[in-house]
């Protein structure tokens, strides 16, 4: 198997709107993922909504984020007394998780402290005992 090529980050551009909406159910599930995260993430409500209509399953998608900021909260309730950290910490936080969403399990790839990481999986991993 070849690696795959590299791919200047520079050169990519958003994909075409593929849902001209999103059902109510969904919006009302990204609300509060945004209410949660979205300070973080440079964007606005609706800019990360579009994200959603990209994307050929948004329900999939939509689960991923609720499941990164489900563990993104249980992280914070469970190892910093509900506080959140500078914004630097938080979207360093918020980017491992999103690693641990696509499978990857090594913690020194996460890009936070092997501690760190090793709690933002096992938060993230308690979500599939629920």
């Amino acid at each position: 198997m070849t690696d795959p090529e590299p791919i200047n980050p520079r050169q990519l551009r958003p994909g075409p709107i593929r849902h001209k909406s999103l059902p109510r159910d969904l919006l009302e599930q990204i609300r509060p993922v945004y209410e949660e995260l979205g300070s973080f993430l440079g964007t606005t409500l609706e800019q990360f909504e579009i994200t959603f209509m990209r994307d050929s399953s948004p329900e999939q998608e939509v689960a991923v984020w609720c499941s990164v900021a489900a563990a993104w909260l249980a992280y914070h309730e469970q190892y910093l007394g509900d506080e959140v950290q500078p914004e630097v910490v938080e979207r360093k936080l918020i980017a491992a998780l999103i690693a641990i969403s696509t499978g990857v399990e090594a913690v020194e790839a996460l890009g936070v402290p092997v501690d760190v990481g090793r709690r933002l999986l096992a938060c993230y991993d308690c979500l599939s005992e629920q």
